[in-house]
């Protein structure tokens, strides 16, 4: 969309510099408009390359003045496509936003002050009201009180969106780009200007013949789960999942417990999975907080799982206002389900309607309020046009009377009009009438069918403004 530009690029390369590079030259090649100035930088790259050398091939291209933020991610999402270990680069230009970047370090310390510090830096860095504020935070088990320190200190009525980074299940080879590279950090975008996010989310829908038993939690501590019903959580889980392993076995066996994971039901039919994502120990390791007393249910995550869970986002997108085609969709999807089954994740990316998406696997996912862990969430970003449409018509209406005297007599002559009719009328060549309607349509102002001019609302609208 003209309104803001978009441009995307990925690399292989086993050369961390060169790989920042490529990915960055690729994405500039699709920018146009703004190749020269672009708003902010996404790069997103596997945890087995050099970050640094990364984010010094990405200057090396864009220079040193433009905001780059991101992080470690094993998959990738840009375009179309679902990428395993490599580096993505998404390019945003536009004159119609802009973006004031904050960063928290020390959130495993204290997690609730780092995010308000990343979030007040933001929002002071930005200078004006936010639309919507994007999220990346390291791996720290304190997610939920980051998440809580950003409500607090942002409000609950702005958006919030973002994700985890992740690193190939060691869970400790997480970084963050904020211009340079962090550790045990959080990086927060504030997003403002005449732009218009919209966001959906989905946990993982409970059927009522799942779910094999009913398990009360009788000891843990934060993220680990060590008694089921008073009997070891490792040895209740096998039983209830019907795994046919020892309990060594299952500690080595990430392919099925990633599949087969505990969740908490809530009031609303939504059942939050929470792991396990590893077995230390003899213990369960959940990816978020549970306390004693929960009722966890067993699920079979499979694909036709994921294909719900994703489509049920890409309905929700396509379903709400308005329904203009957005410059990008981010999208965060659980590192967990991407390991499931990829394949089907790809699939599903390279047949969607939603182009072009960017975005990364993650060990937690951050939409408005909520924190997830199995989920997929997504952020669609649209200009504003009615805002836009309105301050370009005030400008051409002041800089340009002509362009205001075509939409008028537009108005006059019933507000639908042939070209050649509209001409006639103002006493110009129909090749004249064709360069004044051109920024009318452009701005959405009117709407040409064949040689029928037609008045929009925004031309209704922004008649009235000006009379």
């Amino acid at each position: 969309m003209e309104f803001i530009e978009f441009g995307y690029g990925t690399s292989t390369d086993e050369n961390s510099l060169k790989a920042g590079a490529h990915a960055a030259s690729d994405a500039l090649k699709m920018m146009k408009k703004y190749s020269e100035k672009p708003n902010i930088v996404f790069l997103y790259s596997s945890p087995d390359y050099d970050p640094e050398e990364v984010l010094n091939g990405v200057k090396l291209i864009l220079g040193n003045s433009v905001q780059i933020v991101g992080g470690s991610s094993k998959f990738q999402i840009c375009g179309n496509k679902f990428l395993e270990n490599g580096v993505s680069v998404g390019i945003l230009g536009s004159k119609y936003f802009n973006t004031g970047m904050g960063v928290g370090l020390g959130i495993s310390i204290n997690p609730k002050e780092s995010g308000k510090k990343a979030v007040k830096d933001a929002v002071e860095n930005l200078g004006m009201l936010p639309k919507l504020l994007y999220v990346i935070t390291d791996f720290c088990k304190c997610e939920e009180q980051v998440l809580k320190g950003i409500i607090e200190e942002l409000g609950v009525t702005i958006p919030i969106f973002g994700g985890v980074s992740s690193d190939d299940f060691e869970f400790e080879h997480t970084y963050q780009y904020g211009n340079d590279v962090y550790l045990d950090s959080i990086v927060c975008v504030a997003f403002g200007g005449d732009i218009v996010p919209k966001i959906s989310y989905n946990n993982y829908e409970y059927g009522e013949n799942s779910g094999k038993l009913e398990n009360i939690i009788t000891k843990s501590e934060k993220r680990s789960i060590e008694e089921i019903g008073n009997i070891s959580a490792v040895k209740r889980y096998i039983e209830i999942s019907g795994y046919k392993g020892t309990v060594n076995e299952l500690e080595n066996d990430p392919e099925f417990y990633l599949s087969h994971p505990l969740g908490i039901l809530d009031t609303t039919g939504d059942i939050h999975l929470k792991g396990p994502i590893s077995i230390k120990n003899k213990k369960l390791i959940t990816g978020s907080n549970i306390s004693n007393s929960n009722e966890l249910k067993i699920e079979n995550i499979d694909k036709n799982a994921i294909k719900n869970i994703f489509k049920t986002n890409t309905s929700v997108l396509n379903n709400t206002q308005p329904h203009y085609e957005p410059a990008l969709t981010f999208c965060n999807i659980s590192s967990f389900l991407s390991e499931i089954n990829p394949a089907e994740i790809e699939k599903l990316i390279e047949k969607s309607d939603i182009n072009p998406f960017f975005g990364s696997s993650t060990f937690g996912e951050i939409s408005l309020k909520k924190y997830g862990n199995y989920s997929i969430s997504m952020c669609s970003f649209a200009p504003d046009l009615v805002t836009i449409s309105a301050k370009e018509g005030i400008h051409m209406f002041t800089k340009h009377p002509a362009t205001k005297e075509t939409l008028i007599k537009i108005h006059e002559l019933g507000g639908s009009v042939k070209v050649e009719e509209l001409a006639k009328s103002l006493g110009i060549h129909r090749r004249s009438a064709y360069d004044r309607i051109d920024p009318l349509l452009k701005y959405g102002f009117i709407e040409k069918d064949q040689a029928v001019i037609n008045i929009t609302e925004f031309g209704k609208l922004l008649l009235k403004f000006e009379f």
